[in-house]
């Protein structure tokens, strides 16, 4: 009799389970999946303050003909523009050193340390972000390492004592961080 119960507890729990399973297989997990990604809002800016943010720029990586950390920087202003910002709520600093602080020096500067004879192909995005209120600065502690007068630094780009202590004064100033 004992073995006929069992039998009958195990069927019924067997078929309890094919149910659950059944029942939880046809149950949209996601449903984010449901929607359609044109009905997706877009998250716009929030923050309606000046914007003061330091960006580190130590790569000499390039994209498309410039210094990657200019190119990014002044995509990152586009952005900026693009979303309405007033290009007077922008405060941005670009603090040169290490491996990109070739990418600031003047035409002739650059040809003699590159060995190369186009001048400086970064001249120009320097002279369009300056215009457009972007601070590009260079750590003069490696200028010294360098050996670089000062003649031989883009007259656009400012100097600042060291890098580091630079990035950390303008963090301290309520300038956020951002590394490119």
């Amino acid at each position: 009799m004992k073995l006929i119960t069992l039998a009958k507890s195990t069927r019924s729990l067997t078929a309890i389970g094919c149910m659950a399973f059944a029942i939880m297989t046809s149950i949209p997990i996601h449903a984010a999946e449901d929607k359609s990604s044109d009905d997706r809002p877009v998250l716009g800016l929030q923050y309606e303050g000046s914007i003061k943010v330091v960006y580190q720029i130590t790569s000499a990586d390039m994209k498309e003909g410039v210094n990657k950390g200019l190119f990014y920087l002044k995509k990152v202003h586009q952005l900026y523009m693009d979303a309405g910002v007033d290009s007077s709520r922008l405060d941005m600093k670009a603090v040169f050193h290490d491996d990109a602080s070739p990418h600031v020096l003047t035409d002739d500067a650059w040809n003699k340390q590159q060995n190369a004879t186009a001048g400086n192909p970064n001249t120009a995005i320097i002279k369009e972000l300056t215009a457009l209120g972007v601070d590009i600065e260079l750590c003069n502690t490696r200028r010294i390492a360098m050996k670089w007068e000062k003649s031989h630094i883009h007259p656009d780009v400012i100097l600042v004592s060291g890098a580091y202590p630079r990035i950390t004064d303008l963090q301290l100033l309520g300038y956020s961080y951002i590394k490119l």
